[in-house]
């Protein structure tokens, strides 16, 4: 009987220790976030990978949602397992290194440069899971004094945004609200701005008849944002770049590259102390439909009503129209579709759509091409739907390329 007491006491101790052991595990997992060197992509210097990141780790310990692990007890346990950081870019590598670490999340991210303006893009990664949960990014036409302050800005948001899944929902709105559709007119150019309220919706083909790259549709969730009423039009451009050579002031401005609309919203931010940029592709998509309604065209889905909103190749007569001569969507904006192309911020991948973090998706970090939206003129019936995607590279000054510029709520 003494024996038998003896072994049960023992296994009870033992479960103890396992069941705290266990607990403490978890409790570092919660708790615990890794920051890696940032990639240092193209032209910037590699050095510049070290103070960034240290930047970073500073802030993320500043908001106290979160434990930072060391960097020398990261080094090494990385070394112990015979693991060299700096190879390890891709989400899969990250997950990896993050198990090994033994924390909850890891925040991965680049540095790249294109002219004088330096991009900066990060994302927060859930181990357990092995999906991005947030992505932030910032751009910065600065010195390394400001790219640092930019870090700081980026990690912040990074931080803050991020919200589970089940915290996620599309607010109502209060008498004391904006609503959506509500405008408002920039002093310096006239071009008008719709507020679009955010909200979470299905991105995609929703209709099951577009390109395998629209599939699946899945949820996304974007913040409130303004966005043009209009495309961009030539007069509105003049203002900024003073191009004598246009004259058709109410056409949309087109032939101009990604490159040439970063140096215009460089400028009119520069006189106007304002935070235009091009909306994200998430935000365009979900403003093109109303709302995030399912709208396969932007204000209708009803193909014999088409006309009413779009110029493309059954009505256009092989030329660009006006901006605002269609019927609006239902949020009151003109030309989602069809008219000319319109650049949105994303970089291009093919992969990217499925693996996209669900809250405010910014796009790949880097790559070749970004993304262009709706149509043009001379599109189809398929290639003027809200899912529609296109490509070109950043300096390509295609004829039937435009933009419309969106701003952030803040």
């Amino acid at each position: 009987m003494y024996k038998l007491l003896t072994v049960l006491f023992i296994l009870i101790f033992v479960l103890i220790a396992f069941s705290e052991e266990k607990a403490q595990k978890i409790k570092r997992i919660d708790n615990y976030i890794a920051v890696f060197d940032l990639e240092t992509i193209g032209e910037v210097k590699k050095d510049l990978s070290k103070p960034l990141t240290e930047s970073i780790s500073l802030e993320v310990v500043k908001s106290g949602k979160y434990e930072v692990i060391e960097r020398s007890n990261m080094d090494k346990i990385l070394q112990e397992q015979k693991f060299q950081q700096s190879v390890c870019t891709s989400t899969e590598c990250v997950v990896e290194v993050g198990q090994l670490l033994g924390v909850g999340k890891v925040i991965m991210g680049s540095v790249s440069i294109v002219g004088k303006t330096y991009y900066l893009s990060l994302k927060l990664v859930n181990v357990e899971t092995g999906k991005i949960e947030n992505v932030s990014e910032d751009r910065c036409k600065c010195e390394i004094d400001d790219l640092i302050d930019s870090s700081k800005r980026i990690a912040k948001r990074l931080i803050e945004d991020a919200v589970p899944k089940s915290q996620v929902t599309a607010k109502p709105k209060t008498s004391t609200e904006t609503a959506s559709g509500q405008t408002y007119k920039d002093p310096l150019t006239g071009m008008e701005f719709v507020f679009v309220r955010g909200g979470c919706f299905d991105i995609g083909d929703t209709l099951g008849d577009g390109t395998n790259e629209e599939k699946p549709a899945h949820e996304i969730c974007v913040d409130d944002f303004y966005i043009g009423k209009y495309e961009v039009t030539q007069g509105e451009w003049k203002k900024i770049m003073s191009s004598p050579d246009i004259s058709e002031d109410n056409y949309p401005i087109d032939g101009i590259s990604w490159d040439d609309v970063q140096e215009f919203l460089d400028r009119l931010n520069q006189k106007t102390g304002k935070e235009y940029r091009l909306p994200t592709d998430a935000e365009w998509e979900y403003a093109a439909r109303s709302g995030g309604k399912k709208e396969k065209w932007a204000g209708t889905s009803n193909e014999s009503e088409l006309r009413k909103y779009a110029w493309f190749n059954r009505n256009s007569e092989g030329k660009k129209h006006p901006v605002g001569q269609k019927k609006p969507n239902g949020l009151g904006l003109h030309d989602m579709s069809g008219n000319v192309l319109e650049w949105v911020n994303d970089w291009y991948d093919k992969d990217y759509f499925k693996n996209r973090p669900r809250v405010n998706p910014q796009g790949p970090n880097s790559g070749i091409y970004k993304t262009l939206r709706s149509s043009c003129w001379y599109g189809d019936i398929n290639d003027v739907s809200t899912a529609s995607h296109g490509t070109a590279g950043l300096g390509i000054r295609d004829a039937c390329v435009g933009f419309r510029p969106a701003i952030s709520v803040n």
